[in-house]
């Protein structure tokens, strides 16, 4: 009896601290429910804790005790956590999401063969759905709030108001335009979005369960990347696994945003590059076709990830057959990538890749442009050093979730919540007694190498887009950019220098999500006192 409380001594004493904070927010969010007359978030906070209660003893019995797949464990729990995130931070509340929402409203108007825009170029959506853009009505004081723009205790009484009934009168209901334009990227990163969207509006379903159906979709591609990503991946599964356990993660795959996209692509590529240098033994034409058709959709979303072809050196040039064929397989690549940028950006390039000025719109004033930088070398220097050196922690912590919603500080992972999730990727990178390491010092030099090119690219596109004159540092990177490469620059902890002798890769995991548990109760307890 003694030897398996001590050997479950560890969850066990997780679980209690769970339950302890539990307790204390659910005696916040019920004396905030009882000023403000909405007992019912008692009822949706019991409901979220037994789930929660619920699914951390499925891990713990699933992953820990009978020792499931991990990939097929990653698959079931981003979908499950992901599915509480998008409970408690409701849809369009992620960054930028209502754009990139819109968006993808818009290639639900293509597959429909309906008038996507109309003559200025906004979005047509259903009457139904103007909700979404304008949740106090279009005579309300406060028109053209989006639903999750603030979270508050009002957010959640809204979409409890507007759930039922979930099907709508005439489904094919009149149109009208909305308040937004297509962001300009391309549509492949808003087809599972568009996809929900679309199977809503064909059911019949009202507005918010066609925005939680979009999220599903894309939350549900997310992870069927994530499954294949880690199938692929010749090491470091519990690493990838633990980085899309981070606050950030999940809330991101949760929702419309076309980061989704983008970093189930990098995973994607990173770790079929991974396979080919250390599992199989020669590079076959469908390797290239493949990896050239994912590098061609991930550019023209955001180019800056291109960086990511840099994990093609870690293949050895003997795989391809010799010096020329390799040669030959990079450029098939990079080609189809410079094809898919050039291509969507044909005829729009960019004021700030000129030399001329340009005006930066968001701040009404001036913005930089290579012609300054050009007559002004030591200013870029000197803005990226006080960019790294001002906001570089910035960027850690917000990584990890230190600012969820729409970057919002009120709804914040504690310091201590962060400490933990980081040091368990820390241990889950460093290789167990017996583990074998791959990764050469050469081959961290590429990693670390194509991840810099791409957090440079990030910088120079803000610096170039984003940055006023009057701004000392580069404005417009954020935090949550990073996630893309964050595994990958974890894996290269994996040194014969330092072995983890305790504490294994499932409970570690577990930990994790006991902690996500506790951010969905803090959360939602926050949400509730904002009245």
């Amino acid at each position: 009896m003694r030897e398996r409380l001590r050997e479950h001594a560890g969850p066990l004493a997780a679980l209690l601290f769970s339950l302890t904070a539990a307790a204390w927010h659910f005696y916040e969010t019920g004396r905030a429910a009882s000023e403000a007359g909405a007992g019912w978030l008692c009822g949706r906070y019991l409901w979220l804790f037994a789930c929660m209660a619920f699914f951390l003893a499925a891990f713990y019995g699933l992953f820990c005790i009978k020792r499931l797949h991990i990939e097929s464990g990653a698959f079931l729990t981003v979908l499950v956590l992901g599915g509480f995130y998008s409970f408690v931070l409701p849809p369009l509340s992620a960054p930028d999401e209502i754009a990139h929402f819109m968006s993808a409203y818009r290639l639900s108007n293509v597959l429909l063969n309906e008038a996507p825009t109309d003559e200025a170029g906004r979005i047509r959506i259903r009457r139904e759905d103007d909700f979404l853009q304008n949740m106090y009505g279009s005579t309300a004081a406060q028109k053209g709030r989006a639903v999750g723009a603030v979270l508050d205790e009002e957010t959640y009484e809204a979409l409890r108001a507007h759930a039922l009934p979930a099907f709508v009168e005439k489904p094919w209901q009149e149109m009208l335009s909305s308040s937004y334009k297509s962001v300009d990227t391309t549509p492949l990163a808003y087809v599972p979005q568009a996809v929900g969207i679309t199977a809503a509006r064909l059911l019949g379903l009202n507005c918010v369960l066609l925005a939680y159906l979009a999220r599903f979709c894309n939350l549900l591609f997310y992870a069927c990347m994530l499954y294949v990503s880690m199938r692929l991946l010749p090491f470091g599964k519990p690493v990838l696994f633990g980085v899309s356990l981070l606050p950030m993660a999940l809330h991101q795959a949760a929702s419309c945003s076309y980061d989704v996209f983008v970093t189930a692509l990098v995973f994607f590529f990173a770790s079929y590059c991974l396979r080919l240098a250390f599992v199989k033994p020669m590079v076959q034409v469908k390797d290239i076709f493949v990896l050239a058709v994912t590098l061609a959709a991930l550019g023209p979303c955001k180019f800056v990830y291109g960086a990511v072809s840099g994990f093609l050196l870690l293949v050895p040039v003997r795989k391809f057959g010799g010096p020329r064929k390799w040669a030959a397989s990079a450029a098939a690549v990079l080609f189809a990538y410079a094809a898919a940028v050039a291509f969507a950006s044909f005829g729009g390039i960019p004021a700030e890749s000129g030399l001329s000025a340009n005006v930066v719109e968001w701040a009404g004033e001036e913005g930089y442009c290579l012609g300054y930088f050009r007559d002004h070398p030591e200013t870029l220097f000197r803005m990226v050093y006080e960019t790294f050196a001002m906001q570089g922690g910035e960027w850690f912590l917000t990584m990890l979730g230190a600012k969820l919603g729409g970057l919002d500080p009120v709804l914040n992972v504690p310091f201590a919540a962060l400490f933990v999730f980081f040091a368990c990727l820390v241990l889950m990178s460093l290789p167990s007694v017996g583990e074998a390491l791959y990764l050469t010092g050469m081959h961290k030099f590429w990693i670390v190498a194509s991840a810099s090119a791409a957090l440079l690219g990030m910088m120079a596109a803000m610096l170039l887009s984003w940055t006023p004159l009057s701004s000392p540092v580069i404005q417009g990177v954020q935090g949550r950019y990073l996630l893309p490469f964050l595994p990958f620059v974890l894996l290269m902890l994996k040194s014969g220098r330092i072995r983890r002798a305790l504490g294994s890769d499932a409970r570690l995991l577990f930990y994790m999500c006991v902690l996500d548990g506790y951010v969905l109760l803090r959360l939602f307890s926050i949400v509730s006192l904002r009245l």
